[in-house]
């Protein structure tokens, strides 16, 4: 704008010069609201690509846990299995050993109630006679 009043006072008001020089600044000043909105466009295309990205990210995030999920239940399936086999062959365990099943139990029925197609009927009955073996040594003090 200084530079305006500067070419009006030195070529005049109705000088072809004025009129380039408004031009002139007038272009620069649209270029550069121009450039500005080119930035602020490509700034806001990077972040919708970040955005994307991070999506996508959580995405396979959750797809990560969900597989975690599913195998720490398969493990838990695994050891509440090979628990109660080992209650029919006569082996006994501790309170602690008992207790820790009794856990892996709860997290894999937690996991069943949650997941309806996942099949859960290979440890019904195997957790009802871990549960009921568990009692009868608790009422009898006769873990090892």
């Amino acid at each position: 704008m200084a530079l305006t009043y500067v070419g009006a006072f030195l070529f005049g008001k109705e000088s072809i010069l004025m009129d380039f020089l408004n031009i002139l600044l007038g272009g620069g000043i649209l270029a550069f609201i121009q450039w500005a909105v080119d930035k602020l466009s490509l700034w806001h295309t990077k972040n919708d690509k970040t955005a994307k990205a991070i999506e996508g990210l959580s995405d396979k995030m959750s797809e990560l846990k969900e597989t975690m999920d599913e195998r720490d239940a398969v493990l838990a399936r695994t050891h509440i299995l090979r628990f109660n086999d080992e209650i029919y062959n006569g082996i006994k365990h501790s309170k602690e050993y008992f207790d820790q099943t009794l856990e892996d139990i709860d997290n894999y029925e937690r996991f069943c109630d949650t997941h309806p197609d996942f099949k859960n009927s290979r440890t019904v009955m195997a957790a009802q006679n871990i549960k009921d073996t568990y009692n009868r040594l608790l009422d009898g003090h006769s873990f090892l």
